[in-house]
C-alpha cells in the first residue's frame, strides 16, 4: 500500500501514515472548519492498515492547538486504535508537549486516560 500523506496547511495538521515504517506522525495545528474532512480519511486509511492481523504501529503526535470539533476525532481515532490494540495488534503513542505547558501535558493525559496500550508523554523544549 501507499503511504497516506496529508501536507500541513494553516489550519491543518501534517498526517503520515507509513505503511511500510508502521508509524503515523501527526503534528501541527489542528482548527480545521471541518475536523472530520481531515480525519475521517485518516480513519480510513488506519481500517485498511490492521485489515492484516498482528500489526504493530508507532504513533507521533506533536500537536499545538486543538479546535473541539479536532479534540473530537482524536477522541474517535484513540478508542480505534485501543479497539485494534484489544484486537491483537501492537499500539504506541509518544504524544509530545511544550515543556512547562502542565495544561497541554494534562489535556493529553486525559486523552489517553482510558487506554491499556504503551505510551509516553515527553515535553518539547520551548521555540
Amino acid at each position: 500500500m501507499e503511504n497516506y500523506i496529508i501536507t500541513a496547511t494553516k489550519y491543518t495538521p501534517l498526517i503520515e501514515l507509513s505503511f511500510k515504517d508502521n508509524f503515523l506522525r501527526i503534528t501541527g495545528d489542528s482548527y480545521p472548519e471541518n475536523a472530520m474532512d481531515v480525519y475521517q480519511p485518516l480513519i480510513l486509511q488506519l481500517e485498511k492498515y490492521f485489515a492484516a492481523p498482528e500489526q504493530k504501529l508507532q504513533i507521533e503526535l506533536n500537536l499545538d492547538f486543538i479546535s473541539t470539533s479536532s479534540k473530537k476525532m482524536l477522541t474517535d481515532i484513540i478508542t480505534l486504535l485501543q479497539n485494534y490494540y484489544n484486537a491483537g495488534h501492537n499500539i504506541n503513542i509518544t504524544w509530545y508537549y511544550t515543556d512547562g505547558d502542565i495544561e497541554q501535558k494534562e489535556q493529553w493525559e486525559m486523552f489517553l486516560e482510558d487506554v491499556t496500550f504503551p505510551y509516553n508523554i515527553i515535553p518539547l523544549p520551548e521555540d
